[in-house]
């Protein structure tokens, strides 16, 4: 085995395109694929990445790709919406590359459904949670029944191994092989982005929390850390690729507030200069102000928090753990910063009326971050949610290409909101948020002195007629 390709879904950044995260919709290289194209480097393969989310004609130019590299393994990886189309793309490359080449997948949704997953697809192996340790046993010829968290096909026969493997020492793992990517194709909206080319960094793995809307299966509850010391070098190692801006996508970076600190620290000391954000969030109830100044002091100019909801009893129902006070505190905290902050909602949880959905739309105001994105709560395959619901009778489909945050569909019951009463107000959250006169002057006065009107008129209008704006993958 000597050439191993991985493919990108052609849907992986537009999954959500016309809809109401129009105007934030990202497109990064992806760090998963980064990750393992470095272990199989450092197995002596050869590497190559393709990305089919930015490429128009993704049929033609995986065709091209096969016959060209000739590949001996090709790995995919998928979450939940997207997993019929990785299922379609399978087919489609055992069919031009034959039987000889090895078909493996991975991530959130092959990890929760594994069965499922294999037996709707052309895949031979399927790698159960972190892949880095197992996918590296598999390249260096270690035989699968040997291998923890692994399941394959011998014939019509699927096999597995219980358990999975982990990465303890994250110092270990090889810097992401993110030179395999044409980074100038990856374009970012400038909510989100300042600086191009962007790449996605993880300094740690796991969380402690257990919000049961959160699936914990890739990097389980078990935290674990780079050092400080090897954060900064990997951090000098994409800046010295050509990278201006970085995102921490840490399940939650601030879980050692003092490390957090000592990494803000030792970025000022190096004089490393580029912009980064950790706009997937921060629990409110880890946050401080000599953090926040900190980080901004070191080039952080945007952190976003799951407040989730303004209703206490319903962020009781999912283990949430924080309350509305900590969360207020942390905005007058980041406002005191001086940094832009993303507050995240959800709308459904399962203790959620249409009273709660009020309060949340109130608190989210009453909160007054720079944006504001809600979602409607999906029960996705892998969370204690959707166990519950499961074993409730709840779960209506298994249409796994319905469960979207930001298109409503019927698949699932929940136990006090009709689906259309979520959609309602899924709709009312933007308008009474993004539309409010306070809102609107602030946005106004922000965007003059900032000169970024243009770019806010721009971003309001695909919020809210996101349907003459969606997207095309590949600009």
């Amino acid at each position: 085995m000597k050439n191993i390709l991985f493919v990108n879904a052609p849907s992986c950044f537009n999954a959500y395109s016309g809809t109401k995260a129009n105007a934030v919709l990202q497109r990064f290289p992806l760090l998963s694929h980064a990750l393992l194209a470095g272990v199989a480097r450092g197995s002596g393969k050869k590497v190559e990445i393709l990305d089919l989310a930015i490429i128009t004609d993704w049929q033609r130019s995986l065709s091209d790709k096969i016959k060209e590299f000739k590949p001996d393994m090709v790995c995919m990886s998928s979450m939940t919406p997207l997993i019929f189309e990785v299922s379609e793309i399978s087919y489609f490359i055992r069919k031009l590359a034959g039987k000889s080449v090895i078909l493996a997948v991975g991530g959130p949704h092959p990890t929760a459904m594994p069965e499922d997953t294999l037996t709707n697809s052309a895949f031979d192996l399927l790698i159960v949670g972190e892949g880095e340790k197992a996918f590296s046993e598999v390249l260096n010829g270690v035989s699968y029944n040997k291998i923890p968290g692994i399941w394959w096909k011998d014939g019509e026969v699927i096999h597995s191994t219980p358990g999975y493997s982990t990465v303890d020492d994250l110092n270990s793992l090889p810097f992401p092989a993110y030179d395999l990517y044409d980074l100038s194709k990856y374009k970012m909206p400038k909510m989100v982005n300042r600086r191009s080319p962007m790449v996605i960094l993880m300094t740690s793995r796991g969380c402690v929390f257990g919000c049961s809307f959160c699936n914990k299966n890739i990097f389980g509850r078990k935290i674990r850390f780079k050092s400080p010391e090897v954060v900064i070098e990997e951090i000098e190692y994409v800046l010295g690729l050509g990278v201006r801006e970085i995102h921490i996508d840490d399940d939650m970076f601030t879980t050692d507030i003092k490390r957090a600190k000592e990494i803000c620290e030792k970025m000022l000391k190096n004089n490393l200069k580029f912009k980064w954000n950790l706009g997937s969030g921060v629990r409110a109830d880890r946050v401080d102000l000599e953090f926040l100044k900190l980080a901004k002091k070191a080039g952080c100019y945007q952190v976003g928090f799951g407040f989730e909801s303004g209703d206490q009893k319903s962020l009781e129902s999912v283990d949430k753990g924080i309350t509305l006070e900590q969360s207020i505190k942390a905005m007058e905290l980041v406002r005191k910063a001086g940094i832009e902050s993303v507050g995240f909602f959800m709308l459904g949880l399962p203790m959620d009326t249409e009273e709660s959905l009020k309060k949340t739309i109130a608190f989210a105001k009453k909160l007054a971050p720079t944006f504001a994105k809600a979602t409607v709560t999906v029960p996705f395959p892998g969370t204690r949610l959707f166990e519950e619901y499961d074993r409730q009778g709840r779960i209506k489909s298994r249409d796994w290409s319905k469960y979207n945050f930001h298109s409503i569909k019927e698949i699932y019951e929940h136990p006090n909101l009709s689906m259309g009463m979520l959609d309602l107000y899924y709709n009312k959250f933007y308008r009474s948020f993004y539309l409010s006169p306070s809102y609107l002057l602030r946005t106004f006065l922000k965007s003059l002195k900032e000169g970024t009107i243009f770019y806010y008129v721009y971003y309001g209008l695909q919020t809210f007629f996101p349907r003459l704006f969606k997207t095309n993958p590949a600009k």
